[in-house]
């Protein structure tokens, strides 16, 4: 559990637009539950709620949520109940929603048979790996609990960012960001390298457009 007098003092040096994303994180955990499914913070944020604390500003809020496709309008409806403005890509089976300063996005997570499949470009692009690399247990960020995709997930995105797309570019943040999770799975005692060796992409997209290696 978190301490909430703590989450409270960190809580009053945040910027408004951090004060926006904390009320979002509370809403999509809320909503989740009310949905019945469970949704997975990933990228950037990821980082901040391992450490218990805002690292540096975000842009978006990047999501993964389960079976999204059979909670997708209950989710849409209780955002909009929230006061957040929603659309959704049906080429890419992503959902937005927006609020304020804030912005978050959800993709398709479905499980099979211990397996975890990460539609993020929907039907056209999947990232399958072992659906125990998924967080099993909240974690207190501020004054709200969630859940994140976990260090082996985080670790084999920006390890290989090829995964997510052949034209991506490392920034400066991936860079820290890997050696931030490189660290965390060594502390846990966990072999990088066999990490990598257990997750796999499909990506259709991008072989329709010639790249032979997906």
């Amino acid at each position: 559990m978190y301490n909430r007098e703590l989450s409270q003092r960190k809580a009053i040096m945040l910027s408004e637009k951090q004060k926006y994303q904390l009320q979002c994180l509370k809403d999509v955990s809320e909503i989740s539950g009310l949905c019945s499914t469970k949704t997975y913070i990933w990228g950037g944020l990821a980082m901040d709620i391992v450490d218990g604390r805002f690292l540096r500003e975000h842009g978006d809020i990047d999501c993964f949520t389960l079976n999204l496709l059979d909670v997708r309008h209950k989710m849409e409806t209780e955002f909009q109940q929230r006061g957040y403005t929603t659309s959704y890509l049906d080429e890419v089976d992503m959902l937005h929603v927006h609020n304020n300063d804030c912005r978050a996005a959800f993709n398709r997570l479905e499980v099979d048979n211990g397996i975890a499949m990460w539609r993020h470009i929907g039907n056209e692009g999947t990232i399958s790996f072992p659906q125990d690399w998924l967080g099993s247990n909240y974690i207190g960020f501020y004054d709200t609990e969630v859940l994140i995709s976990g260090a082996e997930f985080e670790y084999s995105i920006k390890a290989n960012v090829k995964l997510l797309s052949p034209l991506w570019k490392p920034r400066q943040t991936d860079i820290a960001a890997l050696e931030y999770w490189t660290s965390k799975l060594r502390e846990q005692n966990i072999d990088p390298e066999n990490v990598l060796h257990q997750i796999r992409c499909d990506n259709p997209y991008w072989r329709k457009k010639g790249y032979s290696e997906y």
